[in-house]
């Protein structure tokens, strides 16, 4: 019976383990995404585009009246794999 109840509460020490590991991985995907939103409002600023005309762009582009030029998004991708190497 010892070891049943050994078990047992290597069983409830691992489900608090997870728990907080779970804790951590939704703070982190949190961390995450405020920063992905801080990085998309930096790049609107830069382009210094007021409302209307930055809805107008998105607009645009959504409905395909406008694309960007080939090769664009490859270089981004690459880019970003160098920095996080």
């Amino acid at each position: 019976m010892a070891t049943t109840e050994k078990i047992r509460k290597d069983i409830e020490k691992m489900r608090e383990k997870i728990a907080e590991q779970q804790k951590r991985l939704r703070a982190l995907e949190a961390q995450l995404t405020e920063e992905e939103n801080l990085e998309i409002v930096r790049m609107v600023k830069a382009v210094r585009m007021d409302n209307r005309e930055l809805t107008a762009f998105l607009r645009a582009y959504a409905s395909g009246m406008i694309s960007l030029p080939d090769g664009l998004m490859e270089t981004e991708e690459s880019e970003g794999a160098e920095d996080e190497a």
